[in-house]
């Protein structure tokens, strides 16, 4: 699925940023899809995809992603000063005793694209809270 391979693979974001126009940016969900090859001999390929949503309940939803071409998929909430190129800005966050803080994640496995697979409409089941 690596974008960078030439071989068909995609990254996508839920605002429609593809590739290296995704990094850094907020978004509710990101889609790795692409050609995979389902045998030794590499003659059976279907398009499949991985995506990872983020809840709209979690800590600073939507959060930004450290999305690469090559396969790297993060997501990070805590990283805009270099997200947004801007030193001045201090991400980080501090619990006092007893408190908490909420990441809600979710990966989602497609067969197809990200349309195909209906990513948009499972993202918004989660977000409902419904699986």
């Amino acid at each position: 699925m690596k974008v960078d391979a030439g071989k068909g693979g995609r990254l996508v974001n839920s605002k429609g940023l593809e590739g290296t126009a995704a990094w850094g940016k907020a978004a509710a969900w990101v889609d790795f899809n692409g050609p995979v090859d389902l045998d030794d001999a590499g003659d059976k390929s279907k398009t499949l995809g991985i995506a990872i949503f983020n809840h709209p309940d979690s800590f600073r939803f939507p959060t930004y992603w450290h999305v690469r071409n090559y396969g790297l998929f993060a997501a990070n909430p805590f990283g805009l000063h270099h997200f947004k190129g801007d030193r001045t800005i201090d991400a980080s966050h501090t619990l006092k005793a007893g408190e908490s803080m909420r990441l809600r994640y979710r990966v989602f496995l497609h067969k197809g694209d990200e349309k195909t697979g209906k990513v948009a409409e499972a993202f918004a089941a989660y977000a409902k809270g419904t699986k």
